[in-house]
């Protein structure tokens, strides 16, 4: 059984055994995500009440955002989703090599996805598509409400990616500890990543279509 590479070497104090760390895990885990999705959710409630008073200014904006480059993102993601699913796997069945890859692979898909995110970035900040701007002494209406979406935009992808890159940095030191040898992680705590990293896809699956979407409806 899987449950084999769990034995009580592995069980830390202040821990009786392998079940009640885990269900203390699993607990903080939970606890952590429900902060989180805490926070995403004053920003999609800011995004409701400016979608609910500016819905032109969102659907122009929308259109203005590479939406085939967003869906090859969410693509990534999702495939980086099952990489995890595969490490904690691994680590469930102590197999050292199959976790060190299965992270490395969701690593770099993680970074992938960075990379994505930042050439858009680029573009837009290239086309002058930024919130730096006086919205008063904007020379138009569309150029005023352009700022403000794009001030939304940033924000809420901007702190989705923070979350990724803080991802990549715990998956890539979990991965060499593997690599090179070290006792195998306690798959506990590799579960603990794996939800962590449903949330970055999971919050990822409802920015794509609120703000890359909404100008395509």
């Amino acid at each position: 059984m899987a449950e084999l590479h769990a034995d009580a070497r592995l069980v830390r104090e202040p821990f009786t055994d392998v079940a009640h760390q885990r269900a203390a895990v699993s607990l903080g885990m939970w606890v952590f995500i429900a902060q989180e999705v805490l926070f995403f959710g004053v920003l999609f409630v800011w995004y409701g009440l400016f979608r609910a008073q500016h819905p032109d200014v969102v659907a122009a904006g929308g259109r203005a955002l590479d939406v085939p480059l967003a869906t090859v993102m969410t693509v990534t993601l999702l495939v980086s989703s099952f990489t995890m699913v595969l490490a904690v796997r691994s680590a469930m069945l102590g197999a050292r090599r199959g976790l060190a890859g299965w992270l490395a692979a969701t690593g770099l898909l993680a970074v992938a996805f960075l990379a994505m995110k930042a050439w858009e970035y680029h573009h837009h900040i290239a086309a002058g598509e930024v919130p730096v701007v006086d919205l008063h002494a904007a020379s138009s209406v569309v150029e005023a409400g352009r700022a403000q979406f794009f001030g939304l935009y940033f924000v809420m992808t901007g702190f989705h990616a923070l979350h990724v890159v803080g991802g990549v940095l715990v998956i890539a030191w979990r991965a060499l500890a593997a690599a090179r040898g070290r006792e195998l992680p306690r798959w506990t705590a590799i579960m603990g990543l794996g939800l962590y990293w449903h949330l970055v896809d999971v919050v990822w699956l409802f920015v794509f279509p609120a703000l890359y979407l909404a100008g395509h409806a």
